[in-house]
Parts: C-alpha cells; sequence; structure tokens
C-alpha cells in the first residue's frame, strides 16, 4: 500500500491543502488508478502557523467516513471510498531537517482504486485532475458533527493492454546488435580438405570457417585461404651499443656511466655471445662532453671569456637591479586601456556555470543558473514554486521578454523516497512535464534529484514567463 502524506489547514469545511509548515498553498497529491493507497492527511488548526487540529475536538467522533468523487450529486455513485473502519485518528511527531513537528493525522485506508466509476471518469487520459476528497465524523447517535472537504485530488491513469506485444521480426540488424556481435568475437577452424576441422593454424591448412564466439551456432561456409609462392625468408638483425673513456675502447662496458663518454653501435645477422673492444673498433663516437669546455659551436671561450664558470650574459642578467624606461623596447604609450569588448573566443572557462545555494529557494536569478537547495528534505511530498525571478540575486525584478527562453537546473537533496511530487502554487505558473510517479534513493541514503526548469515569454502570465518542470536525473549525495 503506497503511502502519501500532505497537510492540510483544516480551520473550515474547505481545506487548503498546505506545506509541512504551513508556510505556502500546496497542490493536492497525486494518486494512481489500481494501486492501494494510504493517505496521512495531517491537520492544521489555521490557515498559518504550527498549531495542530485539537485532538480533543475530534475525541467524540467513534466513525470515519472518506469518499471521493467529482460531482455533488447524491444520485451517483462515488468515484471511490475509503475502508472506513480502517479510518484513525493520531497524534505524530516527525522530524523533517532537524526540527521536531507534531501533528494530529487521519490515517485513511484505500485499498480498491480502481472501480467502474473512475475508470469511466479518466478514460484514456494519461492524468486527469479535479477528484475532491470528504472526510465526515459521526458520534455515538449516528449524527455528522465533523466535516472537511479537500478539493482538486490528480490521478494518474495504468499503461494497460488486453494482451502481450507482438513482437515484429526485422530483417535487418540494428546498430545496437552489430556492435554486440562485433564485441563478441569471432570462432576459427581450419583445414586442410575443407571437411577435417581443427582451431589453430597449420602451415598446411587452406580452409578457414567462423562463427560468432560463444554462441554454439552454426558455422559459416568454408572459405578458401589464398595462396601463393613462398617469398624470401628475412633476414635476423641484432644490434648491440657499448660504452668506453676514449675513442681506443678504454675501460670497455656495455652499461651506461657519466665517466664513459664515447660511444659505439654495431648492427649483425647473427646474435653474438660475448661482446670485446674489438668488436666495436672504428665505431666509437664521443656523445657527452667534457666538462666546462662546451661541445660543438658552443664554446667556453665564446660564451664565457673571464673564465668564471658562468655565462657572460647570465652575469649581466644576474646584476642588474634597474633598467631605465627608455631602454625598453616596444612599451605601451599609456597604461589605462580604452574602451574595449571580448568576443566568447577570448572569455576563459566558458563552461563554469554561477551557482547558488539556498534554504528552500523561492526564488529564481537570471545570473545563476543552477540552484541548490540546502536544506535536506524528508517528506515523501516534494515541492518546488518559484514565484519569483530577479535579475540578479537582490537585484531587481525580472521583466519579460518577448522571445526569451530560460533555463535553470534545480538540486534538491531528500533523505526519503518521493511518492508526489507538487509542482507550482498559487502565486506562479509552473506546471509539470514529465516527472515519474516515484524519486528512489540511491543506495538507499539521501539522494539528489535534478530538475531543469524552462521558462518561456507568455504575455499576461505571472513574471510573463511559463514555467515547465522536468526531472533529468538522480545522483548520491
Amino acid at each position: 500500500m503506497q503511502e502519501t502524506i500532505f497537510y492540510v489547514a483544516a480551520g473550515e469545511t474547505l481545506g487548503v491543502v498546505r506545506d509541512y509548515a504551513n508556510a505556502k498553498t500546496m497542490a493536492a497529491p497525486t494518486l494512481v488508478r489500481g494501486v492501494s493507497a494510504l493517505l496521512r492527511m495531517r491537520l492544521f488548526a489555521h490557515r498559518e502557523g504550527l498549531e495542530p487540529y485539537p485532538m480533543e475536538a475530534l475525541g467524540g467522533i467513534v466513525r470515519w467516513q472518506w469518499a471521493m468523487d467529482t460531482d455533488f450529486n447524491e444520485a451517483t455513485a462515488y468515484k471511490l471510498q475509503a475502508d472506513n473502519a480502517g479510518i484513525t485518528l493520531s497524534e505524530v511527531m516527525d522530524d523533517i531537517d532537524g526540527d521536531e513537528y507534531t501533528y494530529t493525522e487521519v490515517s485513511i485506508p484505500m485499498p480498491e482504486m480502481n472501480t467502474v466509476e473512475l475508470a469511466e471518469w479518466i478514460g484514456t487520459d494519461k492524468t486527469k485532475n479535479g477528484l475532491h476528497g470528504e472526510l465526515v465524523g459521526y458520534d455515538a447517535t449516528g449524527a455528522e458533527v465533523y466535516i472537511l472537504q479537500v478539493e482538486n485530488f490528480t490521478f494518474r491513469n495504468r499503461i494497460t493492454s488486453i494482451g502481450s506485444p507482438t513482437p515484429v521480426s526485422a530483417d535487418y540488424l540494428t546498430a545496437s546488435q552489430v556492435a554486440a556481435l562485433i564485441a563478441a568475437g569471432l570462432d576459427c577452424q581450419f583445414s586442410q580438405d575443407g571437411e577435417h576441422w581443427h582451431p589453430g593454424q597449420d602451415e598446411a591448412d587452406t580452409w578457414l570457417r567462423l562463427r560468432v564466439s560463444g554462441s554454439g551456432g552454426p558455422w559459416s561456409d568454408a572459405i578458401l585461404l589464398p595462396t601463393g609462392a613462398t617469398g624470401p625468408r628475412g633476414r635476423d638483425s641484432y644490434m648491440y651499443v657499448a660504452y668506453a673513456s676514449s675513442s681506443g675502447g678504454d675501460n670497455f662496458s656495455l652499461v651506461q656511466a657519466n665517466n664513459l663518454k664515447w660511444r659505439a653501435e654495431i648492427h649483425t645477422d647473427a646474435e653474438m655471445e660475448e661482446l670485446t673492444a674489438a668488436d666495436f673498433a672504428g665505431r666509437w663516437v664521443k656523445y657527452i662532453g667534457d666538462d666546462g669546455t662546451g661541445v660543438g659551436d658552443m664554446k667556453a671561450s665564446v660564451y664565457d671569456t673571464d673564465g668564471d664558470g658562468v655565462v657572460d650574459r647570465a652575469v649581466r642578467a644576474n646584476t642588474a637591479d634597474a633598467v631605465n624606461w627608455a631602454d625598453v623596447q616596444s612599451r605601451p604609450e599609456t597604461f589605462a586601456p580604452s574602451a574595449h569588448g571580448h568576443g566568447m573566443a577570448d572569455i576563459t572557462d566558458p563552461v563554469r556555470q554561477r551557482t547558488r545555494s539556498e534554504t528552500n529557494p523561492n526564488t529564481l536569478y537570471l545570473d545563476i543558473p543552477v540552484l541548490f537547495n540546502s536544506s535536506t528534505q524528508s517528506s515523501a511530498t516534494l515541492a518546488i514554486d518559484f514565484p519569483r525571478i530577479l535579475e540578479t540575486h537582490g537585484g531587481t525584478a525580472y521583466s519579460g521578454k518577448s522571445g526569451d527562453c530560460l533555463t535553470w537546473e534545480y538540486h534538491v537533496k531528500c533523505s526519503a523516497e518521493v511518492t508526489s511530487v507538487a509542482v507550482g502554487g498559487l502565486e506562479s505558473t509552473m506546471e509539470a512535464i514529465s516527472i515519474p510517479e516515484r524519486l528512489r534513493l540511491v543506495d538507499n541514503s539521501a539522494t539528489w534529484h535534478v530538475f531543469a526548469i524552462r521558462g518561456l515569454y507568455k504575455s499576461g502570465a505571472a513574471n510573463s514567463l511559463r514555467l515547465q518542470v522536468n526531472y533529468c536525473y538522480s545522483y548520491g549525495a
């Protein structure tokens, strides 16, 4: 049985659905046709404030009735009715975001959620709004001593069918199927006569057959391997390198060392087991220069004329404490830059987006595309409502511009599985486009759920924007 918690200001006959803190108006919950539900309706005494509905005011009620319908015609049957004998009244305490709240809760079990009347009303629509609920309390004499009505529950339809889908036999493979076959690899067998097969190719084999690796399926037709005249055998080649302290091979070694400044290299057709300096005669080349004298064209007599071991220009650079401004080449005429602009190609970090973290935010900003809710949500019902839009944080209100198309990311962390997402309120025109019926926890721990909010210019709408909310993805906190 799927539990749905919602909060109602019950000080008047027509209750108003509110959030857990009785701070703002919410949409009535969404239920699913055919899925047994347990409605946990928590009652506030007033439209504002956290005072729960007084238990003593309901103490004389001995029997409850909950029914749901779309009209107020006594001649028609209810669309849905609760297990009235199972309705209970209790005082509950809940820890939400580290704060403890006390509520008066009416628990309403609804095991039968797929009646003929409900099915005829919802038809083939995906969702339908406008089913109202009525809670009535009776005293010991049978008199109706309490009534509370809650309007505009939303019902989601089920994906149903009279049978299983009929597969279509394709005469071609999809890209995914081809990729799977390639990834599986091939089994190969070889043969000398095309009849007797074995794995592993021998020099005498002239036939090949294939099949998908590990499939156990049929083998392909035998493939004749191309053959031709045997080519000449390749020539073996071995390279050996040696080091010495002189061009005569003194201190001969096969191991490189800093004091062995000469190197020789030979190539042979046959492998050599014992190498001596005589094998490298005439091939010695000096590849490490003598310290302090330079190698090649960079001679100490040119670059270190005073013989102090430091390049002359390095000495001059090390002793230059200051340079006259007149001696600086290609200097700018002025330091103050003139007014100018930069193209996108001149801007570094073009992919880094500005983010902001707020507790239960209710405002969107044009200059901050990513918004994090810093308050962990512990309720099964998640509310998304942004009635305010500002040009910048702390700036002026946004005024709609024709053609505007705006996008935000909204990240909200939840510690409980979400079974109902309420989008929008009385002060905004937000609407849900594609949101799953259930947002599960990742690895059974606190989870970030990410929504995309798209704003399209619409004259006359709140903030001159039609705001649409789509679910994107979830990730572990």
